[in-house]
């Protein structure tokens, strides 16, 4: 007999679960109170004998930390079950084991697991445990999971998939093919939040093979527009989290992103599947503190900035060349003739009696070449200074040491980075590759190279993170990527795409990372589940995608209007909002190529409680937000407007980049504007 066979019956059961969640949470409330309360008592007992025994001052503080300890515990369990209670699961998969003498066994599914101590049975697992992968990976018939005793076969005999919101079922699905299919088109089909939410319901198979993915110590992720790619990188966090418990927690994994306002529109997802969040970090940041922030640089978005407004052929060849595997090489070769020419030895009169010879000191520079060349200082001084005493029998004193120090580091050349970087193009005969700009200000380009010679130079500080997530992967250079591996030589999850590269000039592909970072397995994403097909095909006019596989999801086309003058077109954007706000879309983006396109467009518009999103900005809001094509990578919107698609204004290459970026932000809805006789040619 089927366990609940009817939905009567499932709608039933789920109030039972809930009940039961209630009433563990309500006595997990009364033993917090109690812990509270014994933890007052013990303190108010030391409080008020401060003459007792010594042993009893000890035995009472240990219990004190032994009730801290499991009143922490039950509160961790009280904030589970309070997560769960509202939706405590949102699939089930009837199991049995390749035996018979293995019952067949219901295996509810959700956020996290719930185990019945009264009735010593495990009601609902957590997504990320084996058994649950098989709800993700098979549908009816043979199916199999690896559990910690190894590969367990056995049949799938039922497969139900729910949607609970408050506690209520509004619908049960049961299908053998597609449960999954009928489930994601609601989900695609609803209205976009203000922040990123957990798609535990919805992975996909070729989704959950990445997500738990155990093996890869470095996973590239190549993902096609709106394929989940973030999404699904931060479920394998979640993932990983769970299955190395003890091993890895949320403070030993860090993740770059590509601004704040895309760090605060993901920051929802982790603690949905109850971890807490992880540090961020941008690349920027990462380069600066290697450097000790002592270099004004002008920002990726600055030169992103310049790119659109202001090209020049020096400054793209400049970015070129700094991006190229060729630059990398030619900075490793310069790095062993700094190894070979650097160092200038000089005779040291350590006393009135006592030289240093220099052929000696030459000596000790090469013999502690398994150091950074900069740390080799201290090593050389005491050795020398060993070798001095058993020669000459006599005492140094600290004055003697620090001034052999000073000296063996006065005679490297290499210890103002600055200096060694500029040398670099000197050395290769093209100085014209190294521009500095107002006020000593450093090209975004140089700011990788010359990390990656500090490193060398002076060695890198050990850090915690154990595993490092770096999205929007195509807009960082090799040399970023060769920096990365110098700091974090931990597990690494990198993910983006291709197509949507915002620095043409200076992206990486997945190959030219895997070159970079020497190792690593390359996954692909290719079904796209944000837009609508209509909005998918405009899109690959702009820029085809041969991997991109649409989800069969339809909506209006989009529509591409033209106007006789800015001012028509203006009005038009008006009433495009205006109709935005009568419909039942929760979120609108409106979409310019520049910021400086985006601050003329909200002055001109004058519309109230538009939000305007800019490189300064740190958090993501709903509503009617308005933005450059680069703040709006990795977002996504009910709707978007993208004015001004003129030939004039999209023309170049990195135009159709930031066109693309712009069109693939839309769900449902897509509207472009522009004024004029002709439209972008990418369209």
């Amino acid at each position: 007999m089927v366990f609940n066979q009817t939905e009567k019956q499932e709608r039933s059961y789920l109030q039972q679960i809930i009940n039961r969640l209630k009433q563990i949470i309500s006595h997990t409330d009364v033993s917090v109170k109690d812990h509270v309360d014994t933890l007052a008592e013990y303190k108010d007992y030391l409080w008020n004998n401060k003459d007792i025994d010594p042993h009893e001052i000890r035995s009472m503080r240990e219990s004190i930390l032994n009730h801290f300890a499991i009143g922490e515990s039950v509160i961790d369990k009280r904030r589970r079950l309070a997560k769960i209670v509202d939706i405590p699961y949102f699939g089930r998969i009837d199991f049995q084991e390749k035996s018979e003498s293995h019952p067949i066994i219901p295996v509810y599914i959700g956020i996290h697991t719930f185990h019945d101590t009264e009735s010593r049975t495990t009601v609902i697992y957590d997504w990320r445990a084996p058994i649950s992968s098989m709800f993700y990976d098979h549908e009816l018939g043979e199916a199999s999971y690896q559990s910690p005793s190894g590969e367990i076969n056995g049949e799938i005999y039922l497969k139900r998939q729910y949607r609970i919101r408050a506690g209520k079922m509004e619908f049960m699905i049961e299908s053998a093919l597609t449960v999954h299919d009928d489930i994601l088109q609601k989900e695609l089909s609803a209205n976009a939040d203000d922040k990123m939410k957990n798609i535990v319901a919805t992975i996909q198979r070729e989704q959950n093979l990445i997500i738990r993915n155990e093996e890869a110590r470095t996973l590239i992720i190549q993902g096609v527009a709106g394929s989940g790619k973030t999404s699904i990188a931060l479920h394998r966090i979640a993932y990983l989290l769970y299955a190395f418990l003890g091993n890895i927690a949320s403070k030993d994994i860090l993740i770059v992103s590509p601004n704040k306002v895309f760090a605060d529109y993901i920051s929802n997802v982790l603690p949905e599947l109850g971890e807490e969040t992880v540090p961020e970090t941008s690349m920027e940041q990462i380069l600066s503190e290697v450097l000790n922030h002592k270099y004004k640089y002008l920002s990726f978005f600055e030169q992103v900035n310049e790119l659109l407004t202001k090209p020049t052929p020096d400054f793209i060849e400049r970015i070129e060349y700094k991006s190229s595997f060729d630059f990398i090489a030619s900075l490793d070769r310069f790095i062993l003739h700094i190894e070979n020419h650097y160092f200038r030895a000089e005779d040291v009169k350590l006393t009135k009696h006592i030289t240093v010879p220099a052929e000696f000191i030459e000596e000790q520079f090469h013999r502690f070449n398994r150091y950074p060349m900069r740390q080799r200082f201290e090593a050389m001084t005491d050795y020398i200074l060993d070798m001095m005493k058993v020669q000459y029998a006599f005492t140094v004193t600290t004055a003697e040491r620090n001034f052999l120090k000073k000296e063996i580091k006065r005679m490297f050349a290499g210890n103002n980075d600055l200096q060694v970087y500029k040398d670099f193009f000197a050395w290769m005969g093209k100085p014209e590759l190294f521009k500095m700009r107002k006020n000593r200000t450093l090209e975004y380009a140089d700011l990788a190279p010359m990390a990656y010679l500090h490193i060398v130079l002076e060695g890198s500080t050990k850090n915690c993170v154990k595993h490092l997530l770096v999205d929007e992967m195509q807009d960082y250079s090799p040399i970023q990527y060769k920096v990365i591996q110098k700091l974090f030589p931990c597990r690494k999850t990198v993910l983006g795409d291709t197509s949507q590269s915002v620095n043409p000039y200076g992206s990486s592909t997945a190959d030219m990372i895997q070159k970079a970072l020497v190792t690593g397995e390359v996954m692909k994403l290719c079904k796209s589940y944000r837009s609508t097909c209509e909005i998918t095909d405009f899109a690959q006019k702009i820029r085809t995608n041969t991997d991109l596989e649409p989800v069969a999801r339809h909506g209006e086309k989009p529509r591409v209007l033209q106007y006789n003058n800015e001012k028509e077109e203006l009005s038009a954007i008006k009433e495009l909002i205006a109709t935005y706000q009568a419909s039942a879309y929760k979120s609108l983006g409106i979409v310019c190529k520049t910021e400086s396109q985006v601050h003329e467009m909200a002055d001109k518009l004058q519309i109230p409680d538009i939000h305007f999103l800019s490189s300064q900005s740190s958090a993501f809001v709903q509503g009617i937000v308005i933005t450059s094509a680069h703040m709006a990578k990795g977002l996504e919107f009910d709707e978007v407007i993208i004015p001004q698609v003129d030939d004039r204004n999209y023309h170049s290459e990195i135009d159709r980049s930031m066109l693309y970026v712009a069109v693939t932000r839309a769900m449902h809805r897509l509207t472009l504007t522009y004024s004029g006789t002709k439209h972008t040619p990418f369209i």
